[in-house]
């Protein structure tokens, strides 16, 4: 890969190859002209590698970047290059397995990154950035969600605080079972709005922005509601990112979920506040 041009906002690339383009200033990955959604740690993986110029990158190093301040066991890389390299289709040989040292991105003459312009006033945006500034050298940090234009950007409701830096629909018919985990996203600025069914969900989502959707599996007698509804989501162009929070997840369920448009299965707070929240939240 070409050295980057240099420039005043070169900690944050825009980067081209094959037929791929990855915006590291706002974790946008489009490929083949489509955008396609990452999770936080496969963003900041991605960002690594492509930063490694084409030399291999340690896993260590990549487990520090993409899990800060967290022991997470090897397993969980394997599985965020497993994840980047579905999301890179036919460009995913790319990422190679540098045996006993770690992976790192192969590259071309064609390839090349640029210094991220300063987007112009009517950009399309496809981000809500749900950090209020972007520290230097954390540019993969700075954006969680990709999702449609928000058909407005007035509160939701009344009293809505004037500083929630994002907006979550939770769709779940036994709302009570997640009061703690609601009360700590509040307490990072996420506004929670609570729905029991998926007809209420998708109204809501027609008539405005969330930068998230949190979706139990099974609900008011259907089992499989979660992935109904991520369904209806999809088939309507909707693509605010989607999470099961679910006790009893399986392989084949992931793979469903995927299948049908999802980004991630929790099982647990943490798991779930790290699909939510930027690297570093106080969790």
């Amino acid at each position: 890969m070409q050295s980057p041009m240099r420039g005043e906002r070169d900690d944050c690339r825009l980067w081209r190859f094959g037929n791929i383009e990855y915006d590291e200033a706002i974790g946008e990955l489009i490929v083949a002209g489509q955008v396609v959604e990452l999770d936080r740690s496969s963003r900041v993986v991605l960002a690594r590698l492509l930063a490694g110029d084409g030399t291999s990158v340690d896993k260590e190093e990549l487990l520090k970047a993409g899990w800060p301040g967290r022991k997470v066991h090897e397993n969980s890389l394997t599985k965020a290059i497993g994840r980047l390299r579905q999301a890179l289709g036919d460009d995913g040989w790319r990422i190679e397995a540098v045996y006993g040292h770690g992976y790192r991105f192969v590259s071309d003459a064609a390839d090349v990154a640029y210094p991220r312009p300063d987007p112009p006033p009517l950009r399309r945006r496809r981000h809500f950035t749900i950090a209020l500034a972007v520290i230097a050298g954390a540019c993969a940090f700075a954006s969680i969600y990709a999702h449609r234009t928000a058909p407005t950007e007035q509160p939701l409701k009344i009293g809505e605080a004037p500083d929630v830096i994002g907006r979550i629909l939770w769709v779940d018919d036994h709302p009570e079972n997640n009061v703690e985990e609601k009360r700590f996203l509040e307490g990072q600025r996420m506004a929670v709005y609570n729905v029991t069914s998926s007809d209420d969900a998708l109204k809501l989502l027609a008539m405005y922005r969330y930068d998230a959707v949190i979706s139990d599996m099974g609900r008011n007698g259907n089992p499989l509601a979660g992935l109904d509804l991520v369904k209806a989501m999809r088939a309507r162009g909707d693509h605010t990112p989607f999470y099961l929070y679910t006790i009893l997840p399986s392989r084949a369920q992931r793979d469903l979920l995927a299948q049908h448009g999802g980004q991630g299965v929790a099982v647990t707070s943490e798991g779930l506040y790290s699909f939510l929240l930027p690297a570093g939240a106080d969790r």
